[in-house]
């Protein structure tokens, strides 16, 4: 387990980095320069694939590797094998902004995730924009702030707010009331937070990324 002061994340060869939105192109290009050469992958479960397109035409113009669009709509497409497989070759996979709930439906527990997973241990860099960020942390705040969803845990006792505004701020503060051991990340736009091997933790992007603590952080015992 990748760990530095309250944060934790799990540990791999890789990094993960989590971007609140509108990234600058100073995001990709740090993402680009910590993957090592191969296939970069843009993930995004929509209905349409022309966000992921846009992403595929800007790593072109840049320079950047070969890239594939995985556009799943479905738990059915996460379960393919064919899927699978790309994703377990890349070594840069970008989990794009859109609907969170879309998101955590179509991944959770498929061989889609577990192997997004297997890539990062063997060093792959994961970068998620907006909801792609969110799913990251254990629980995720949904539209009108009121009701959580379980996300993927990558890491621990963590809300990953994305987006994040004054009156996000206040939300967020509700939920870690209702769960006092738990704490948030909230990323502004343009901000992201890149969590590394060896506990390495960097900032990119120009954007605040804010910490709240639950009570019993503040208060242990």
């Amino acid at each position: 387990m990748g760990q530095k002061g309250p944060l934790r994340w799990r540990s791999g060869s890789g990094w993960l980095v989590l971007c609140g939105g509108q990234e600058a192109e100073e995001v990709h290009r740090m993402a680009l320069a910590r993957s090592a050469p191969g296939l970069a992958v843009v993930v995004a479960a929509a209905e349409t694939p022309e966000t992921a397109r846009a992403y595929e035409h800007r790593y072109r113009a840049w320079g950047g590797p070969p890239c594939r669009v995985l556009t799943l709509r479905s738990r059915e497409e996460a379960f393919q094998t064919a899927h699978a497989r790309t994703l377990l070759e890349a070594r840069l996979i970008l989990i794009a902004d859109g609907d969170i709930r879309r998101l955590l439906e179509t991944f959770f527990d498929t061989p889609a995730l577990q192997a997004m997973l297997t890539a990062y241990h063997a060093g792959a860099v994961l970068v998620g924009i907006g909801a792609g960020a969110e799913a990251m942390g254990t629980w995720v705040l949904r539209s009108g702030r009121e009701e959580t969803l379980g996300a993927w845990g990558w890491l621990p006792g963590a809300f990953v707010v994305s987006h994040y505004t004054p009156e996000v701020a206040r939300a967020l503060q509700a939920a870690l009331h209702r769960r006092p051991f738990a704490y948030g990340i909230g990323l502004a736009e343009g901000a992201a937070l890149a969590l590394g091997p060896h506990d390495q933790i960097e900032r990119w992007g120009a954007g605040e990324i804010t910490m709240i603590f639950g009570a019993r952080w503040l208060h242990p015992g």
